[in-house]
């Protein structure tokens, strides 16, 4: 009885064992086209856009969740800049509180890029905590650049579309943060709890 009930423990624990496994290998493996589905259907999400930017090309599917923040992060600062291009060509065309309003935004996109320069940093260090509000920046700055813009006569319509675009970017990698990075991260970090020793009576 002693020995089948060893034995059945035993085979409990190999379960356990394996299920722990493959849930760590689940968290860094290739990010799936179900994975992307999931990412771009979420509530809030620019779907089009999202699925646009995370179609299944060869560097795509090679990339693992942390892989897939770092590419988004760089894809937004590209963007940014060439947002940011426009805006300052937009810039020696305009006058009086609508110049200040462009170089408002200015300001905002510059701030931007710093700001998504540490995403990258933090997200090497697997800091998440500050990748949100780095992430987190961005959002606010569009806002502020959308504010003033939306002031103007004419409305420069094809900025205030890019910053939504940035925004939404944006929002697509915070989704993959709470998802994705921040589940496999405390998944890692659960505490290893040994058996403890019995005292000999």
């Amino acid at each position: 009885m002693a020995a089948y009930i060893k034995k059945n423990f035993l085979l409990a624990l190999m379960v356990l064992f394996l299920l722990v496994v493959s849930s760590y290998a689940r968290f860094n493996m290739m990010v799936t086209k179900g994975d992307i589905e999931s990412i771009c259907n979420k509530e809030d999400i620019n779907h089009s856009l999202c699925f646009e930017i995370l179609k299944p090309t060869p560097e795509i599917t090679k990339l693992d969740f942390s892989g897939l923040a770092n590419f988004l992060i760089n894809y937004q600062s590209r963007n940014t800049s060439d947002t940011l291009k426009q805006i300052k060509m937009f810039e020696g065309n305009t006058t009086g509180e609508d110049l200040k309003s462009v170089q408002l935004c200015e300001e905002m996109y510059d701030d931007s890029l710093f700001h998504n320069d540490r995403a990258l940093e933090v997200l090497a260090t697997k800091d998440y905590d500050t990748l949100n509000i780095e992430i987190g920046f961005t959002l606010a700055y569009m806002d502020t650049c959308n504010d003033g813009l939306s002031t103007m006569k004419p409305t420069p319509q094809v900025i205030i579309t890019k910053n939504s675009e940035i925004s939404s970017m944006s929002a697509i990698i915070l989704v993959i943060l709470e998802c994705f990075l921040r589940k496999s991260f405390l998944f890692q970090k659960r505490p290893h709890h040994p058996k403890q020793k019995t005292k000999d009576k």
